[in-house]
């Protein structure tokens, strides 16, 4: 008898459960065991047998919650079937659907209260797999309540097995798949210390999806030298939203131009792969002595690169503006001709 056994939470689809345990002589069966083996991961991720890809879609109709609704008892009692499976190290995917759809349409403090207090207790062994299950658990059911007891988690409890802080950072990076939570974000960041494993998970967050406030946020962090200024420098490599193009031209054009949060601007405009991007670019190097070759050629390099609309910026812009420098115009057509 075979057991094959793969890690859900590498998988795109975060399935709360860990690991699954399948048996041939056994499929169907709801419970499946925790483990704790991250070295495999990709290898047995990759090499699941198809019998296996149901369970692991689990996630997909989780996300609709469903019509049916259980009294708040009823969901206790899932919910300390959930714990007890706990303890040994299982789980119930069908008692696990039920909590996290009921929990997804009506917050239930006890609960999450409970899930508090099993989160400060660190994952030691094999067995007691309670934060990075639990982690995860809030980042599917992804409300704000579950999201702010998720950060503060982060924020005040220490996270030390690899496999919990693992399942930490995929959580994050599910729930920055959108910016729903941006304001718990920027809240957590705030209050974390300096040091903690996790403040540059938040800040690349707040970065991916950030608003124009957001990017205030950052570049104020930056401007404060604080303690956490290089990571809030650091995740602006994660912005790429069009519409923050303009604030990147401001600090461009009314900071130091030798300013490391000048250059970083210009780095990320390059990275960003978005047409007003490359425009943005062609406008400051329109400004720039022969001096600055070098670096033009590296960023317009980086922007090609990102995307193939850096192209189009160049065919339908460049002719618009007069140069200062015609080495430099120059050397932008010959990154457009080498295509």
């Amino acid at each position: 008898m075979k057991k094959k056994i793969i890690i859900l939470l590498a998988i795109g689809i975060i399935s709360v459960a860990t690991y699954v345990v399948s048996d041939a002589s056994k499929q169907g069966q709801n419970i499946v065991q925790a483990a704790s083996d991250a070295k495999n991961v990709t290898h047995l991720v990759n090499n699941a047998p198809d019998k296996i890809a149901p369970i692991a879609k689990i996630e997909t109709a989780m996300s609709k919650p469903t019509t049916k609704s259980i009294s708040p008892d009823e969901l206790f009692d899932v919910w300390g079937e959930i714990k007890t499976l706990l303890t040994a190290g299982k789980i119930d995917i069908g008692l696990e659907k039920q909590l996290i759809n009921s929990l997804k349409q009506t917050s239930n403090p006890q609960i999450l209260a409970e899930i508090s207090q099993l989160l400060q207790q660190p994952d030691v062994n094999l067995t007691s797999r309670n934060q990075e299950y639990l982690l995860s658990l809030l980042a599917v059911i992804n409300t704000h309540e579950s999201v702010s007891l998720l950060l503060t988690t982060l924020e005040n409890t220490p996270i030390t097995d690899s496999n919990a802080i693992y399942s930490a950072k995929k959580s994050l990076q599910k729930i920055a798949r959108s910016d729903t939570h941006m304001s718990l974000f920027e809240s957590s960041f705030s209050r974390m210390d300096s040091d903690n494993i996790f403040l540059s998970d938040i800040a690349n967050a707040i970065a991916k999806n950030a608003s124009e406030s957001s990017f205030d946020f950052i570049i104020n962090q930056i401007d404060s030298l604080g303690d956490k200024s290089s990571i809030a420098m650091n995740s602006m490599e994660n912005i790429t939203q069009e519409k923050l193009v303009p604030k990147l031209q401001q600090i461009i054009n009314s900071r130091d131009p030798n300013s490391e949060l000048s250059q970083v601007s210009l780095t990320t405009l390059a990275n960003m792969g978005q047409y007003e991007a490359a425009v943005a670019l062609i406008q400051w190097s329109a400004y720039q002595p022969p001096s600055a070759d070098k670096l033009v050629t590296e960023l317009f390099n980086s922007a090609v690169n990102s995307s193939p609309s850096a192209y189009r910026a160049i065919e339908k812009e460049l002719n618009s503006y007069d140069f200062l420098s015609s080495e430099i115009k120059k050397t932008i057509q010959t990154i457009y001709s080498a295509r």
